[in-house]
């Protein structure tokens, strides 16, 4: 049987934030695990060629009003960014995604809106690529009385006052999540994060690197803590976005359980083959596979249709942990935030996890619990943030991580170390994250404090 291989180098699908729909494949009839287990292992890049690359999501408002913005409204977005636009896709003749000179701009179920940066070699040019974004989305908003609020949940508006953005792919999601967890419409619609995509070596470097996005996931949700509000009035979480999670989809969600032993690419695989399916798409169309298993679309149980690469690239979007694998390292466990959050997040994990040594101390340092210890540190982060002291001294852990990271970056890139001295003031001097500067704010005025979270 003949393996799938990458076809070589290309300028989207082969870089880390590219979401990996763009990987460019070549396919053959037959399809095994050895071509998925290979595909992970063939995904890895040299050094030299390592970038990073952020996914910024926010929420959209009518200024006057603070409603939510409908799917109209978020394609006048989309379509204010023309001047810059290389390609874009339509659904049922909705913009519901285009690519510009400065990343993949989408559209996630409640129409919140996701910067995908291309990938890069520097934290300075990040830091460009969101300022001419963020310019151009402030001057789309002013032309439309529009402003975007930067949370990692709504924090105005109820379940019921969202407007679902009508992509086939969520389409199929929303009734199967509704299932499947009690906040699951919660997080489609009422949630924002921000993330950054990491490369990887070989099988031993993303072993590291998997295991570390995962472990320090909840100590990240502490650090970037920015959801304190639901409904205009304290939810009762620092991070209400991470307590979302944990009631959304259990086959699916929190901590990957791939990354609580010792991890390998086989039992990765073997894991995700596990994790049900939601479509596979073919022409434009998505196929129904609901609840189903990929190892038995794999044996050809399912359906006539001949399992293809692209069906495994798209089955591994679909598992939200905490850090995933895609074929590069996503990690997701962070609140949306400001531009200085943004580039402290990318800061942070390129210092752990681009230099060698810092890397192998932050994973012997990192929580390393079973599937109910996580789930237990992860509800308490979101109760607590930085305060959790419940599973583990939360604080000592984010102040030990910043330390690292900014250790790492000085060695490997030490003009970005600047962009960590957000997190030295906040978490080592401060001791606080952003939900308990919202929380002093917001007791202060008497209000959730909407113009500290607008970024446009």
């Amino acid at each position: 049987m003949m393996n799938r291989k990458p076809r070589g180098e290309t300028s989207i699908g082969d870089c880390p934030s590219s979401k990996t729909t763009g990987v460019h494949l070549v396919e053959t009839p037959a399809l095994c695990k050895a071509d998925l287990t290979n595909f992970i292992r063939e995904s890895g890049k040299e050094k030299s060629l390592h970038a990073v690359g952020p996914e910024f999501e926010l929420f959209g408002f009518h200024r006057n009003t603070l409603s939510r913005l409908n799917p109209t409204d978020v394609e006048k977005v989309l379509n204010g960014f023309s001047a810059s636009t290389r390609s874009r896709t339509e659904e049922n003749g909705l913009t519901t995604e285009i690519t510009t000179d400065f990343g993949r701009i989408t559209l996630e179920p409640g129409g919140q809106i996701e910067l995908s940066g291309w990938p890069r070699k520097t934290i300075k040019e990040i830091e460009s690529d969101l300022n001419l974004y963020l310019s151009r989305l402030h001057e789309i908003s002013e032309e439309n009385g529009f402003i975007f609020l930067a949370a990692g949940f709504d924090p105005v508006r109820t379940l019921q006052e969202q407007n679902w953005i009508p992509k086939k792919r969520y389409k199929l999601m929303k009734p199967y999540l509704a299932e499947k967890g009690a906040r699951a419409w919660d997080m489609m619609t009422r949630t924002c994060a921000i993330q950054a995509n990491l490369d990887y070596e070989n099988e031993i470097d993303l072993a590291k690197k998997f295991l570390l996005g995962n472990r320090l996931g909840p100590i990240i949700a502490a650090i970037f803590a920015n959801s304190p509000f639901q409904e205009g009035k304290p939810s009762g979480y620092k991070s209400t976005r991470y307590a979302v999670w944990l009631e959304t989809d259990c086959d699916r969600t929190g901590v990957s359980p791939a990354a609580t032993g010792k991890f390998s690419v086989d039992q990765f695989v073997d894991y995700a083959l596990s994790v049900p399916m939601f479509f596979v798409r073919r022409d434009g169309t998505y196929i129904n596979l609901l609840g189903r298993q990929f190892d038995q679309f794999l044996d050809g149980e399912l359906i006539e249709e001949v399992p293809k690469m692209q069906d495994f690239v798209d089955h591994l979007t679909t598992i939200f942990t905490d850090a995933r694998i895609k074929p590069h390292v996503e990690v997701r466990s962070a609140d949306s935030g400001g531009v200085e959050q943004v580039l402290a997040l990318q800061a942070l994990w390129k210092g752990l996890m681009y230099d060698e040594a810092t890397l192998d101390e932050s994973l012997r340092i990192a929580p390393n619990l079973d599937q109910n210890g996580f789930a237990a540190l992860q509800l308490d982060v979101a109760k607590n943030g930085l305060a959790a002291n419940n599973i583990l001294n939360v604080l000592g852990f984010a102040k030990e991580t910043v330390r690292l990271a900014v250790e790492g970056l000085r060695r490997v890139e030490p003009a970005e170390v600047g962009y960590l001295k957000i997190l030295e003031q906040q978490v080592i001097d401060d001791e606080t994250c952003p939900a308990d500067i919202l929380l002093r704010q917001s007791q202060k005025d008497g209000k959730v404090p909407t113009d500290s979270l607008r970024v446009a």
